[in-house]
Formats: structure tokens, C-alpha cells, sequence
């Protein structure tokens, strides 16, 4: 007998064996797991109501790409208005495994990216936070939060202009 032959032979006798056993299974246990799916299911509840047309509305009421979208004026924000004399507004903060820097936006000018222990303009980066950075320069310590970019007068939305016809 080839070894082509043999394994068709043990094939073709696993298989009548696995067709013996589905075809024929014991009445005890075909007892016990029918009461067993019987008790584990939750009766289901007619009462559930659908939300999703709350939901949708809830988004729609606030899109996520308005260009008058800002964050909700709080303590944070408003102590960020502050400015220091002759340093470039704070316009963000990178805290990871990488380092810590703060990135400084000058006006038409490329960012100033600064990590900790750097120097911009007449003040030092003592420390950097995930929230605040803390500087020492010519008129002592100062704390500064990032903030936005003093936004000038509202943007009229353009009209949607008709397609180009050809």
C-alpha cells in the first residue's frame, strides 16, 4: 500500500467516525444542555427604546470642522491672555517620551521650538508642563499657558459656488 493510500484509509475512517458520533449522541447529555440554553437566556425586553435620531441631532447641532469653533472660555484660557514684554505668544506644548519642548509662534515668522533649559529671547525655559511652562528672565519667574492666536473678525462663510460646466 502506498502512503497516498494509507492516509485516505485513516481519512475516510475519521471521518465515518465524527458522521457515528454527530448522528448519534448520548440522551443525557442532549437533556442537559437544552436545560442549561434554556436557563442562560435573558428574556428579551420589548420596552428598549431607540436613540439615535437624539443622538444625530445632538451632532449636528455642534459640527466638528466650524472655523468659529473654539473651547469654552475657562480659568486657563482667560490667565493665557496674558502676555510677558518681548516674548512670542505660547502656542503649544509637546510632552512625550521624546522630551518636553514648547513652540512659540512668531508673527509671519517660522515656530520656535525650545526644550527645556533653552533660551528664547531674554527668558530661559526652567520647566515645561503638560499645561504650562515655566520661564526665568529679566523680570523673574513667569508661568505662561498656551492660548490661541488673537482671532480677528469673524470670517463670513463664502456662498457655494456652482459647479464649472463644461
Amino acid at each position: 500500500m502506498t502512503q497516498v493510500g494509507g492516509a485516505l484509509l485513516v481519512a475516510a475512517a475519521l471521518a465515518a467516525v465524527i458522521a457515528l458520533e454527530v448522528s448519534n449522541p448520548p440522551a443525557d447529555d442532549v437533556a442537559q444542555s437544552q436545560t442549561r440554553t434554556a436557563a442562560t437566556v435573558p428574556p428579551i425586553s420589548s420596552a428598549t427604546t431607540d436613540h439615535t435620531n437624539d443622538w444625530v441631532a445632538t451632532v449636528l447641532a455642534r459640527p466638528l470642522f466650524s472655523p468659529d469653533r473654539r473651547p469654552a472660555a475657562d480659568a486657563v484660557t482667560v490667565a493665557s491672555g496674558r502676555t510677558v514684554p518681548g516674548l512670542p505668544r505660547l502656542a503649544g506644548i509637546l510632552v512625550g517620551p521624546f522630551g518636553r519642548s514648547a513652540i512659540f509662534a512668531t508673527n509671519g515668522a517660522k515656530p520656535i521650538v525650545v526644550q527645556e533649559g533653552g533660551r528664547v529671547a531674554d527668558y530661559t525655559i526652567k520647566s515645561i508642563e503638560a499645561t504650562q511652562v515655566h520661564l526665568l528672565g529679566p523680570d523673574g519667574a513667569q508661568v505662561l499657558y498656551p492660548s490661541f492666536e488673537p482671532a480677528a473678525a469673524p470670517a463670513a462663510r463664502r456662498p457655494a459656488q456652482a459647479p464649472l460646466s463644461r
